[in-house]
């Protein structure tokens, strides 16, 4: 078993015992796991992806994938993916990690001559409970990697599908707490496309949970003096979902080697792409497997199918990315169709 395997099985045995619906009901009312995320840093998984000399384990993120996953699998009320990212790009700048939540916002800001940042993100996920935020500014058509304090600026609340602590992020004169020149990992595409993986890696680990409640609810719910799963219309569903979630946690790992051959942007693009539509597909099939207590506030269903149409709309829909490929693929000759279907597409300018 190597390294990625072990941190998986602590991973899920960690959240399997601390992760209920009592916790996910405090976490949209507000009160953070603070106990669970102590535990979650003793067992090093927010610096799993950063470089050995910054403490970290030095995951590749095809290793961390299956930990990511199943931060969806658990629906995770922390932003334990967000953290991990944070560190490893700071790791890969070469800037100190800070202790603690970390956010990272998808908006690329302005950086002045006197190191002041100006910029806003419209709807930052989890900015109300973290302490610090990375994100990337422009100076001079150069791109910085910034960490900032998260008490800086301005932060107007934003209510979300997932009903999770997300805040408007308004930054004026605002200096980081470090910064350094972006890692070529980034690209010119900024970190969304990051999280756009991040999130679609999060949606395969959620729909796999969601066929799991909807193969045991076709088991044990008799209707009509049999379990409804022994009808054929309700199996066709079940398939269907199962086939939704295998294609989502394929493109979720095919999105991790790409970061990892250095493409971001082709990662997230054919991603969010799938798993995005798969997820708003899959959606609905639960909701019709479970009928009306799919829907009660008592169920846990809607914990996973609110945050799949959050993810959805986070860093770009699948919609936003599909034109992506489509107005990369346009921009090239025909005859070169296949070959920039089939291999690594460079980033946008």
């Amino acid at each position: 078993m190597n390294i990625s395997e072990m941190l998986a099985e602590q991973v899920n045995r960690l959240f399997t015992d601390r992760i209920d619906r009592q916790t996910w009901v405090d976490a949209e009312d507000g009160r953070p796991a603070t106990v669970l995320w102590a535990e979650i840093e003793q067992l090093g998984i927010p610096l799993a992806m950063c470089q050995e000399q910054h403490g970290g384990a030095g995951l590749s993120w095809t290793e961390s994938e299956p930990m990511l996953r199943l931060c969806g699998t658990h629906a995770v009320p922390l932003p334990v993916g967000e953290t991990a990212i944070a560190a490893w790009a700071l790791s890969c700048a070469g800037l100190q990690v800070p202790e603690g939540p970390m956010a990272v916002s998808t908006s690329v800001y302005q950086l002045d001559g006197q190191d002041r940042l100006l910029g806003r993100d419209p709807q930052l996920s989890w900015l109300p409970q973290v302490e610090h935020v990375v994100l990337l500014a422009e100076r001079e058509g150069e791109l910085y990697l910034c960490l900032v304090r998260a008490s800086e600026g301005e932060q107007q609340i934003v209510e979300t599908l997932d009903r999770l602590p997300c805040a408007q992020w308004n930054l004026s004169n605002t200096r980081p707490e470090q910064f350094a020149a972006a890692p070529p990992i980034l690209g010119t595409s900024a970190l969304q496309p990051l999280i756009a993986v991040l999130r679609s890696i999060q949606m395969a680990g959620a729909l796999a949970k969601v066929l799991e409640f909807c193969v045991d609810y076709a088991n044990t719910r008799v209707q009509f003096g049999k379990p409804i799963g022994k009808f054929q219309a309700i199996q066709h569903m079940i398939a269907e979902l199962a086939s939704q979630a295998a294609a989502a946690q394929v493109a979720g790992l095919y999105a991790a080697r790409m970061i990892d051959a250095g493409n971001p942007f082709q990662a997230a693009a054919v991603a969010k792409a799938l798993v995005g539509k798969a997820a708003g597909r899959a959606a609905a099939m639960a909701h019709q497997v479970f009928g009306a207590i799919g829907v009660t506030d008592e169920h846990s269903l809607h914990y996973y199918t609110r945050r799949l149409w959050q993810w959805r709309a986070d860093a770009g829909s699948e919609h936003y990315w599909a034109e992506c490929l489509g107005q990369q693929i346009l921009a090239h000759d025909g005859a070169a169709l296949w070959s920039r279907l089939t291999q690594p597409m460079e980033q946008p300018a």
